[in-house]
């Protein structure tokens, strides 16, 4: 928590003899003071969480706050632990910043404490805004380095990385990984403005939970990125799928998208490499927009033969020269090409293959047959059932079958 808001709310604290605590306009909790007087349930949930429970934000959202000229009372709320408190908007220059809050039990706040508190909100007023302006300051700085890292230049992408280093913006040592989140739209779907502000709220929100000088956030059209170190993503290994839910709840519940992804890249050995593992995130998400089986969170390492095909331009992957032959197959019978798959997946066992499609053995030989027949392809030889696997692989990830 910033010293100087700190500093702010501990004053406060000893003039009032009272515990005070500061929220942002989500209610999640920026700075409190030593607990001094009466504390209720909420407060403690608060402190231990950073931010207040969803049936607590829902109940304090029916006041207003945000449209609050001056400090507003709110009455105790016993069903959801809640003493009386004092609510007092931060803003400055017309800016809503957060709310000021004092607990308002046993002894009320008076008039004079009301204007202590209400000098101290602009303080913190003053504080925050600093902080913000500084902030998009170095997010832009940031944010310059970053589209030269990854982009296709390599010398831009070396010069890139020497610059943050040199400016004390990212650690120095070792390697780095990229994680990508993006939502799948339905048909033409586009990422507009206000989901590009949730999915940075999001991703700002996974990077404050790490170390400084280990994450670094960028917005791009249609998905947004994270670059962290190596070491601090060993520290935190579920950060991809916390992001992942963090971005789904922000963008909210809407039919404009299919499903929210994150693609991790493989780690790199030089943060002038991370557009290799930046690549590797967005191939990720490629196969995850098409093969459900790889979400919510896509890593490049466990794409198997996926990862190869992602890699390819998608002419490249429909000019493999089978594609006719699979779509003989599933225009005589979807359960064919499934067959076909399942049987090359499982390295030509028909025994697994049977169990795994719940039919007989003589069904899946048959079925065999007809796929042999239909595509000209003898499945007992090694180099053609490669040819196949992989047309069929590649059909699905080009969304054919």
């Amino acid at each position: 928590m910033s010293e100087d808001l700190q500093r702010v709310v501990d004053t406060l604290a000893r003039q009032l003899g009272r515990a005070v605590a500061v929220d942002d306009v989500h209610f999640r909790l920026l700075a409190y003071s030593a607990q001094a007087g009466p504390i209720d349930d909420m407060r403690a949930r608060v402190i231990l969480t950073r931010e207040a429970p969803p049936e607590g934000v829902a109940w304090l959202r029916q006041f207003r706050l945000s449209r609050a000229g001056g400090p507003v009372r709110l009455p105790a709320a016993p069903e959801l632990g809640l003493l009386p408190r004092v609510a007092i908007p931060i803003r400055f220059q017309g800016v809503q910043f957060g709310y000021l809050w004092l607990i308002d039990a046993d002894e009320p706040v008076d008039d004079s404490g009301l204007a202590l508190a209400g000098v101290a909100a602009g303080e913190a007023a003053e504080v925050l805004f600093r902080e913000r302006t500084l902030g998009e300051l170095h997010d832009a700085r940031v944010g310059e380095f970053l589209r030269d890292l990854l982009s296709d230049d390599l010398v831009a992408r070396a010069l890139a990385a020497d610059g943050l280093v040199e400016s004390d913006l990212f650690a120095a040592r070792g390697g780095v990984v990229v994680i990508v989140v993006a939502p799948l739209p339905v048909a033409d779907q586009e990422v507009d403005a206000g989901d590009r502000l949730a999915l940075g709220a999001a991703l700002r929100a996974a990077a404050g939970a790490l170390p400084v000088r280990e994450s670094m956030v960028l917005i791009r059209p249609g998905h947004g990125l994270l670059v962290v170190t190596q070491r601090a993503l060993e520290r935190v290994p579920r950060l991809a799928g916390e992001l992942c839910a963090s971005a789904e709840h922000r963008l909210g519940r809407s039919e404009r998208w299919r499903a929210v992804v994150s693609g991790v890249g493989r780690p790199t050995t030089r943060l002038a490499d991370a557009a290799t593992s930046y690549q590797q995130a967005l191939d990720a998400i490629r196969v995850a927009d098409v093969i459900p089986l790889f979400r919510p969170v896509a890593r490049h390492d466990a794409l198997g033969i996926y990862a190869l095909l992602a890699a390819q331009p998608r002419e490249q992957l429909r000019s493999m020269g089978v594609a006719q032959a699979i779509t003989a197959l599933a225009d005589a019978d979807p359960e064919l090409v499934v067959t076909a798959e399942t049987f090359l997946d499982r390295a030509g066992d028909s025994r697994a293959v049977a169990e795994r499609l719940g039919v007989h053995r003589a069904t899946v030989y048959h079925r065999l047959r007809r796929i042999e027949d239909l595509t000209g392809f003898d499945l007992s030889d090694g180099e053609r059932r490669l040819v196949l696997h992989l047309g069929i692989k590649a059909a699905r990830l080009l969304g054919d079958i």
